[in-house]
């Protein structure tokens, strides 16, 4: 079974998104259970009081309470459960596997523990204050609309129409706080370091996550790390020219997890 969880400014539609670039379609086609989670305040996620509130620590457990319930009514037996996700999505999977033990393995898209310092102010980099604080200065809303889907540094110069039309669909709030967490260098990096159960490394070559090939070195505690990188692909590398190859590739990996 695998558990899919979007990145900041998508919705789990980035996992469903229209033909061709359809990836848990197209794994549902080789045998997988999917299930594509909304985080709180996401797609169709309730929204809560305070979203301010919805740290990193907080919507992992939330999330994690979501799988709970879902294996519970679905009842399968003895299911190999592995959690993935995209880009902030990934950094909220390892926070789940941290603090809660749910999975299997890891399916990490799009990830690595270096950030974006390079978008960061200096007061961000330092972490001069709490990150909630560095939140409301750097976007003054919690939910803000999610713009960057099919920015130029996220999928590429030449993205085809089809595939800009699914990716806007699939837009959804930002989570502020989680957000910016996910691009401060070593905001998980405790966390990243607790993981150990098989990770699936699936990178673009053109990606935001720094040189692919670094990126296992962030899960310092694993003994068992596959990297697959997207040749010629951007962050959002569902919409990739190669993207059937990651999703091949993760399915031939997730086969050989065990329970």
């Amino acid at each position: 079974m695998l558990c899919w969880f979007p990145g900041g400014g998508m919705s789990s539609r980035y996992f469903d998104l229209d033909a061709p670039y359809d990836m848990a379609g197209h794994l549902a086609g080789l045998g997988f259970v999917n299930l594509l989670v909304d985080h709180p305040a996401v797609g169709r996620g309730a929204v809560p009081e305070d979203p301010w509130a919805l740290t990193p620590e907080a919507v992992a457990d939330a999330d994690a309470g979501a799988i709970r319930q879902a294996l519970g009514e679905l009842d399968l037996d003895d299911p190999v459960v592995i959690g993935g996700g995209h880009s902030m999505g990934a950094v909220l999977v390892v926070h789940q596997q941290a603090r809660h033990r749910l999975y299997d393995g890891l399916a990490l898209l799009g990830h690595s523990g270096r950030g974006l310092p390079e978008v960061l102010t200096p007061d961000e980099l330092a972490g001069a204050e709490p990150v909630v604080d560095l939140a409301r200065t750097r976007f003054g809303q919690p939910l803000p609309q999610g713009e960057t889907a099919a920015s130029e540094m996220l999928v590429g110069p030449s993205l085809p129409p089809d595939a800009a039309a699914a990716l806007d669909a699939a837009r959804a709030p930002l989570l502020a706080v989680c957000g910016l967490a996910a691009m401060i260098p070593g905001s998980h990096a405790a966390e990243l370091a607790s993981v150990d159960v098989p990770v699936f490394l699936g990178i673009a070559e053109h990606d935001i996550t720094g040189p692919p090939h670094e990126a296992p070195s962030y899960l310092t505690g694993a003994t068992d790390v596959t990297l697959h990188v997207v040749l010629g692909g951007f962050h959002n590398s569902n919409v990739a020219d190669r993207r059937v190859a990651l999703w091949d590739r993760l399915a031939l990996w997730a086969r050989t997890v065990p329970a």
